[in-house]
């Protein structure tokens, strides 16, 4: 569905992206991580033909004709592609219209990304919000074979992450492929088949995301709040427990997941209780992976 080979642009900071060689299936989702100036977004405009690679080539359903393959793309990106002056429902028809399809059967659309009641009024009274989520219905228009989505997740609020996540798997289990710029990875991880991480403009790692989160081992982090100082050796010696280290306001453990592990963590904490201020417990995602593969944090 989309290939880049040697695909490369750079500009006079030395910032950009390539050389990337990059090939999407039908029906995958793959999501582009990195910290911010790695490349993602330039990678992705090249993808979606809004700019030229300065080397290499992209060949969009086995063809570089890039007039060809716009009429089969959705994209969004972080500027308004709607007219502000028209309602909803006239920019989906206009959307649908520019990939050759019915821009009269809209309505299921707005249904979906909660905007019926709202149709007919122009978008220049809707909130950013529903900006953000007319946006992604516009790309979803006319039903495209390839979407191409930059920070999909920015302005949406739970429902409409929810509504999205529904959207690409219900439609990538039916051959719609994609390919999504974010560090949003709880939501990477609910709709991608593959990740690739970017660093510095080039991909350095490309694995599917079960493989990822798999390798964690089910590892969690448990971080302990305390106002007295913790016994590190005593918690290292709870099973289970990899690692104990001090941290400014107690202690971050990583753990496995024994059954029991906590009860147990906390009967070596029995003493301090009256200076115990908190335990929390996070489960590993696609950050903690990037973090170890690369070496770098996404929020760098």
């Amino acid at each position: 569905m989309l290939e880049a080979e040697r695909l490369s642009r750079r500009f006079r900071n030395g910032r950009g992206v390539g050389p990337v060689d990059l090939t999407i299936r039908a029906g995958e989702v793959v999501a582009l991580l990195g910290p911010n100036g790695s490349g993602k977004t330039t990678l992705l405009r090249c993808l979606a033909t809004r700019s030229t690679p300065q080397a290499g080539l992209v060949r969009w359903f086995r063809d570089s004709d890039p007039t060809r393959a716009r009429r089969q793309i959705g994209v969004v990106f972080d500027h308004t592609a709607h007219a502000d002056e028209l309602s909803a429902r006239a920019n989906l028809a206009f959307f649908a219209a520019s990939k050759r399809a019915d821009g009269e059967q809209s309505a299921p659309l707005l249904l979906e990304a909660e905007l019926l009641e709202v149709a007919d009024e122009p978008v220049s009274s809707y909130s950013y919000g529903m900006r953000r989520r007319l946006l992604l219905a516009e790309a979803l228009a006319g039903e495209p074979r390839l979407l191409l989505l930059d920070e999909p997740t920015l302005g949406l609020d739970v429902a409409g992450k929810r509504w999205l996540t529904r959207a690409l798997n219900e439609r990538s289990s039916f051959g719609l492929t994609a390919c999504l710029s974010t560090n949003d990875t709880e939501f990477v991880e609910q709709v991608a088949t593959r990740v690739c991480f970017l660093v510095e403009g080039q991909v350095v790692h490309d694995a599917p995301v079960r493989e990822l989160l798999a390798s964690l081992g089910g590892a969690r982090e448990i971080r302990v709040k305390s106002k007295s100082v913790l016994p590190l050796e005593a918690m290292r010696a709870v099973l289970g427990v990899e690692q104990a280290v001090a941290t400014e306001e107690g202690a971050l453990v990583l753990a496995g997941p024994r059954e029991g592990l906590l009860a147990d963590l906390l009967a070596t904490l029995r003493e301090l209780d009256s200076t115990l201020l908190d335990l929390s417990v996070r489960e590993p995602g696609l950050a903690d992976c990037f973090l170890r593969i690369t070496g770098q944090s996404l929020n760098a």
